[in-house]
C-alpha cells in the first residue's frame, strides 16, 4: 500500500517547504505553495524509499520538504510510467514528467543535495480536492 507520509508547501520560492498535516489541491497546484500556477509542473514528488537511500549515501537527514518536494510518498514502484494516475481520497493526480532534463537548472538544494532532477515525479492537479497526512494513494497505469 502507498500512502502520503508528508505534504509541504512553501509561500516564497527557493526557500525550504514545511510539512502541514493536509492541503488543498487545485487546479494550477497547492493552495499556499509558492509554484502554484506557475508551471506545468503544479506538484512534485518524492519516493520515501529514494530519499532514506540518500540519507545513508549523504551520511545526514532531509527533513520533509527541504528537498524541494511536495510531497512524499512511500511504498510507490520506482518505474511509474508518465500517464499513471494518482487518487488520493477525491484528489485525482496525473504523472506529467519524470525528473528533469539533463542540463535543466535546478533552482534549490539542501546541503549541496537534489533528488527531484533524478527521481522526482511532475504532477498536475486533475480533481481537486484536500490530501491529509497518511492518505491512502491508489494506482491507475495507462493503457
Amino acid at each position: 500500500m502507498s500512502k502520503i507520509e508528508a505534504i509541504c508547501i512553501s509561500s516564497k520560492r527557493r526557500e525550504p517547504k514545511r510539512s502541514v498535516p493536509y492541503a488543498s489541491f487545485l487546479y494550477g497546484g497547492i493552495d499556499g505553495d509558492s509554484h502554484r500556477g506557475i508551471s506545468k509542473r503544479e506538484v512534485s514528488m518524492l519516493r520515501s524509499e529514494d530519499i532514506s537511500a540518500a540519507e545513508i549515501q549523504a551520511g545526514f537527514s532531509f527533513p520533509p520538504g527541504v528537498l524541494a518536494e511536495n510531497l512524499i510518498v512511500s511504498g510507490l514502484p520506482k518505474d511509474l510510467p508518465v500517464g499513471t494516475e494518482l487518487k488520493i481520497g477525491t484528489v485525482s493526480l496525473l504523472l506529467i514528467e519524470i525528473g528533469k532534463k539533463p542540463g535543466e537548472p535546478h533552482s534549490y538544494d539542501y546541503r549541496g543535495w537534489c533528488l527531484l532532477p533524478d527521481v522526482g515525479f511532475f504532477l498536475k492537479v486533475v480533481e481537486e480536492g484536500v490530501v491529509r497526512l497518511g492518505d491512502e494513494v491508489l494506482l491507475s497505469f495507462p493503457n
